[in-house]
């Protein structure tokens, strides 16, 4: 087999699963298009996929939440862990509220604290954003600093 045949395997190697990959992702896309046609027709869907949807962020939150709960028992500094537990239990607490506000939005209660909080829901979800931030940095400021790699080496 000469140079020639080798490079023209290899190329028509590489254009075949590159054409191979955007049929896949089209299929792909065409079965979760079927799916989500065959889905809506089932009576109630929607409004789980409405409620999945509203959900879905509480849910992220909570996972990181809990994944810095496990980091907490890691920090040698005692203030930042305590600090830590501090922030992670605002934010515990202002996830369920907001959880809990979600859900009564959803199910369509009326009240005029339920209408300030549905048109300001958001701040509340950048505010749990800003208290995942905060925790992990105490949490990072409690822990000894890093050494160089220049150190390491040396050692």
């Amino acid at each position: 087999m000469d140079k020639f045949q080798k490079y023209s395997r290899l190329m028509l190697l590489i254009i075949g699963s590159f054409i191979g990959f955007i049929l896949l992702i089209a299929l792909f896309f065409f079965i979760f298009r079927l799916f989500s046609f065959t889905v809506f027709y089932i009576p109630g869907f929607d409004l789980f996929f409405q409620y999945v949807i509203t959900v879905i962020p509480y849910l992220l939150f909570f996972a990181a939440y809990f994944y810095l709960y496990n980091k907490i028992k890691l920090s040698k500094s005692k203030a930042s862990r305590i600090i830590a537990r501090i922030l992670l239990t605002t934010g515990c607490a202002t996830g369920l509220v907001t959880l809990f506000l979600s859900t009564a939005i959803f199910l369509h209660v009326k009240s005029d604290a339920l209408r300030f909080f549905e048109d300001n829901g958001h701040y509340a979800l950048i505010a749990q954003i800003i208290i995942i931030f905060i925790t992990a940095a105490t949490l990072a400021s409690g822990d000894e600093k890093e050494k160089d790699w220049k150190d390491r080496i040396k050692e």
